[in-house]
């Protein structure tokens, strides 16, 4: 797994305090995309996904613009 993406506001549940998803992930080095749209539609493997994170001085996140290249199936 090189990313994790979530149609939700967070990967976490909402009243979390601890943010376990988001502490384990990170020390693996695992992207996380949040608020992503149309997930549904990506095949299960074979996708590139082209995350541009706009930069926010010592932030720990912030708004991403997100593209997926889909290889044609030859159908």
């Amino acid at each position: 797994m090189r990313a994790v993406g979530i149609d939700t506001a967070s990967i976490d549940r909402g009243q979390s305090t601890e943010f376990h998803a988001h502490r384990v992930l990170a020390e693996a080095n695992v992207p996380i995309f949040e608020n992503v749209a149309n997930l549904d539609q990506l095949p299960p493997t074979g996708a590139w996904v082209v995350a541009l994170p706009m930069q926010i001085e010592r932030g720990t996140g912030g708004p991403l613009r997100a593209v997926a290249f889909v290889p044609d199936s030859g159908q």
